[in-house]
């Protein structure tokens, strides 16, 4: 690891990485004033670059609310060099390229990765935008239409609706509490300005060489980067501006104390506790309020969360600070509430001002913040890798906020104990300086939120009674699971092998020391013959499963702090055990987590809790995202076993703690285990934990008796699908399913996915207009191959958005039957190298196998198949393929606003058989 320093100025300035980071650095300075930063990765198998510019929605003009992000979208739509507003997605979809982009309150970033060998040419289009957009006037009016289907999209989004109810109750004059996103009514034309005119010196007024700060990863040399950047970025407008500052409190002293309510969509009671503050950003340092962060919301026992959950009230709370402004911030405590805790807000307040309190007096101690130092130093020390667009993300925003050298660690530094300081943050966590808000579904009110038409209303402020706090509370003890261990005992990485191999158990281990961290993953999967026969079987699984995770919580919760995770995820072969984290200390964790299954007492007190939070989960799915429900909807009817969420609810209503007990006890007598440890351990220590797993377990059934999952067919076009859907837009997942299952099958349709993508989004996006999320893609189930293509539209209907499609797929048949082999050679080179890319994080590796173990492809090559299958198309095999493709029924999926749901009654089973 080395850094280096290049810039006009002269300046003087060294990156400081991680002790175990492997890559080069090197800080630019341009002669425009631009700021660049040079990362030489030579383990990356992809390149990435992020535009930073220190604006946002914060700094809208006050007559068009929402024009930084409308600014954010026509940037793409075309430079002097390259007017076609579709060239930049076609470039990248051609070499396996991703790019994307996102308005924040003080930053807009853009962001894309592709092959390295295409960098170059990527970086000659991404540069443009930033030289010389052509923000073409032809473009505006569709364009506007973009952003508000993107508004309409998220117009029940509950974090959209309580956030535009709780800025109703901040300083108005505060840009963080205006309109962001933009609709049809903020953007156009004025009589005194056009929304071009208006776009056009918004662009000139903050877009800047001094307000922008760029990030290129790749596996280049620092000298080639550091060319490409002068080559393509030189150019960037230098016009001497300075980066903004917001000068308003966020709410002003005579606001508080307040309380307010607002309504949720979904079935979610929470209560919000938010305290005016400084924004940490200013001691990064020393981290202060992260210190208080971690105490306010400790969970283990004693916590103000474990005492309100003994009492019925709360099922999780989270603090940290939000809405910070480079000034002000807030310091947010949220509390996901049970329906009985809504009742009881004056005692939970007054039980958390008794907490804080308690922090007070005795919590702000140098062993708990050198404790919370020393987890962090070991992030750090072993951070894990980031993909290059991902990374070149995070440093182009850091770079607008901390000092050039510290931009890799200041998240994680923590310099001293400062009490003072620390205090100085406590002095304002009081009663009079507090605003309450409690969303649930039950709340009414006169009053609505101007963009999200959300209905709220102010409460009495609460007295703060501190009679009224609970008793039990109590401050967390050292945390015992923190790793003292951290030495590496693998240099390499050996072949992923069976260790041990019965009937009833098999256990692989793939060891290695590649990652440079002293980390493990576990998976483990207890697999019962009888998981997928009944909707009950199932949903009990996914009852057990929660209830394993919630009733270890608490004492779980310093094993998370200390970067030891634990989840279990039910699926309809039974329930898969996870456990990630350091090596030394896990296996306190996986013995807590196997005796708690084995002989954990199941309290009807826990198994009431995840009971009502599976009931609230499933309940609250027709208000997910559409494009979601309509993939989920897919998904339930294609893969069996596996049941709609209707047919879950109706079978929750029927389980009884008793039942639960009973069924554990019968799941657990008979059971295939299956396990998979992957990163830096010994064979030696994976088989004793593997002798561990089945002396507990006591496996008794063979894999051989564990049903398969089925992919279903069909052998005729059914009729529509309709998920139940409270979403007021419309929705279209268009599902092309290919028959056969061989490798060659699967590379075609691979390829076919990689093609169509981006003159799908195009045509249907860029060029229609009918909505915000558009996409085309390759997706498999299991291994049957298949094609998506989605459309979300706040203005179109079904009926539309079919005709679209198909009239764009009539004209792709002439694109494919028209293709050569070399118009095909970028795309299969784009599809091998994304099948084949080196893991760049142990979890990735981990994912990994044991998907393939679980199809049973134990070579672990299977990815290495399909590359080589992928390379040896050709032009006539994608077009026999696509021609086999369009004669196959067609399985739609949609929403319509007002029109009844009809999945409950599987209009689709009729037509279904199983593949061969």
């Amino acid at each position: 690891m080395t850094t280096k320093t290049s810039s006009s100025n002269g300046q003087d300035i060294r990156i400081i990485p991680g002790p175990g980071d492997s890559a080069d650095y090197q800080a630019l300075t341009l002669d425009n004033g631009l700021q660049v930063l040079l990362v030489h990765d030579a383990k990356a198998e992809r390149a990435g670059a992020a535009m930073n510019v220190a604006t946002g929605s914060a700094f809208n003009p006050e007559r068009f609310p929402g024009l930084a992000h409308f600014l954010e979208h026509m940037l793409f739509l075309g430079t002097d060099l390259y007017p076609d507003p579709n060239d930049y997605q076609q470039f990248l979809g051609a070499h396996g390229g991703h790019h994307n982009a996102f308005t924040a309150p003080r930053d807009t970033n853009y962001f894309f990765d592709i092959a390295p060998e295409a960098f170059a040419p990527a970086l000659t289009r991404f540069s443009r935008f930033f030289v010389a957009p052509t923000l073409d006037e032809a473009y505006v009016e569709r364009e506007r239409h973009a952003v508000n289907a993107e508004y309409q999209a998220r117009l029940q989004d509950d974090g959209r609706r309580i956030e535009d109810a709780l800025s109703q109750a901040l300083n108005p004059a505060h840009p963080y509490n205006h309109f962001s996103i933009g609709n049809l009514d903020t953007l156009r034309d004025l009589p005194e300005q056009t929304l071009r005119d208006a776009l056009v010196a918004f662009h000139e007024a903050h877009y800047d060489a001094n307000t922008m700060s760029l990030a290129l990863i790749g596996p280049q040399s620092l000298d080639t980067l550091s060319a490409l950047a002068r080559e393509h970025f030189s150019e960037v407008p230098d016009r001497g501006l300075t980066r903004r500052t917001i000068d308003q409190p966020l709410i002003l002293d005579e606001q508080l104390p307040t309380a307010m309510a607002a309504q949720s969509l979904d079935q979610q009671h929470q209560v919000r506790f938010l305290f005016p503050i400084p924004d940490p950003e200013q001691d990064y340092r020393l981290k202060p309020v992260s210190f208080l962060s971690h105490m306010i919301g400790h969970e283990a026992p004693g916590s103000l969360l474990a005492c309100l959950r003994q009492r019925g009230w709360a099922d999780g709370l989270s603090a940290g600070s939000a809405r910070g402004d480079g000034h002000r911030a807030l310091l947010m405590v949220n509390i996901e509430l049970t329906p009985q805790g809504s009742e009881h807000l004056e005692e939970i307040q007054a039980a958390l001002m008794a907490w804080i309190d308690l922090i007070r007096e005795r919590g702000v101690e140098s062993w708990r913040y050198d404790e919370q130092a020393r987890v962090v130093e070991q992030q750090f020390r072993f951070q894990q890798r980031q993909a290059p667009a991902q990374l070149a993300t995070a440093l182009s925003v850091a770079m607008a906020r901390y000092p050039l050298q510290e931009v890799r660690r200041a998240g994680f530094l923590m310099d001293g104990f400062d009490e003072r300081r620390i205090h100085d943050y406590l002095d304002v966590l009081t009663p009079d300086n507090l605003l309450r808000l409690y969303n649930g579904p039950e709340v009414t009110g006169e009053l609505r939120s101007p963009w999200f038409d959300t209905p709220w209303q102010y409460q009495p402020a609460s007295q703060g009674q501190r009679e009224t706090a609970l008793e039990g509370l109590a401050l967390p003890q050292a945390n015992a699971f923190i790793a003292r261990d951290l030495d590496m005992i693998n240099d390499g990485s050996t072949e992923t092998r069976c260790l041990l191999d019965t009937p009833e158990l098999d256990l692989w281990l793939h060891a290695t020391g590649a990652f440079g961290a002293p980390r493990v993953e576990w998976r483990i999967s207890l697999q019962s013959p009888h998981a997928g026969e009944r909707v009950q079987q199932l949903v009990m699984t996914e009852l057990l499963a929660r209830w394993l995770e919630d009733s270890l919580s608490d004492a779980l919760y310093p094993a998370r702090l200390a970067g030891q995770g634990m989840s279990a995820h039910a699926h309809a072969r039974g329930m898969t055990l996870s456990f990630s984290g350091w090596r030394d200390r896990q296996e306190l964790v996986m013995t807590q987590v196997l005796e708690q299954l084995m002989q954990g007492e199941m309290s009807t007190h826990h198994i009431q809790r995840v009971r009502r939070s599976l009931k609230r989960r499933w309940q609250d799915e027709p208000g997910s995202a559409l494009h979601e429900q309509l993939n989920r909807a897919l998904l339930q009817s294609l893969i069996t076993p596996s049941w709609t969420s209707e047919a879950r609810l109706a079978a929750l209503e029927e389980i009884t703690p008793e039942t639960l007990r009973e069924f554990r006890r019968q799941w657990l007598g008979a059971l295939h285990v299956q396990a998979l440890a992957t990163g830096d351990t010994s064979a030696e220590h994976a088989r004793e934990l593997g002798e561990t797993l089945r002396a507990r377990l006591s496996p008794k059934i063979a894999l051989d008796a564990i049903p398969e999952l089925k992919v279903l067919t069909a052998r005729a076009t059914p009729p529509l699908l309709r998920p139940q859907s409270r979403r007021g837009d419309s929705g279209m997942l268009y599902y092309l399913q290919g028959e056969g299952q061989t490798l060659e099958d699967q590379a075609r349709l691979a390829i076919l996915g990689q093609i169509i993508s981006a003159p799908f989004f195009n045509q249907l996006r860029t060029e229609q207009q009918l909505g915000y999320v558009v996409a085309a893609r390759y997706q498999p189930l299991i291994e049957t191959p298949g094609l998506a293509l989605l459309v979300q539209s706040p203005d179109h209907d079904t009926t539309t958005l079919r005709l679209r499609i198909e009239e764009f797929l009539a004209g792709f048949d002439e694109t494919v039957m028209g293709m050569e082999d070399a118009e095909i050679e970028a795309y299969q080179q784009a599809v091998a190298e994304r099948l084949v890319e080196r893991e760049q994080r142990l979890g990735q590796i981990t994912a990994r196998l044991w998907q393939e173990l679980a199809h049973g492809w134990t070579g672990f090559d299977r990815r290495e198949q399909l590359a080589e299958a992928v390379k040896r198309q050709r032009s006539e095999h994608l077009q026999g393929a696509w021609q086999a493709l369009r004669s196959r029924p067609v399985l739609v999926a949609g929403s319509d606003d007002g029109i009844a749901a009809n999945i409950v009654d599987a209009p689709w089973q009729p037509f279904l058989v199983t593949t061969p």
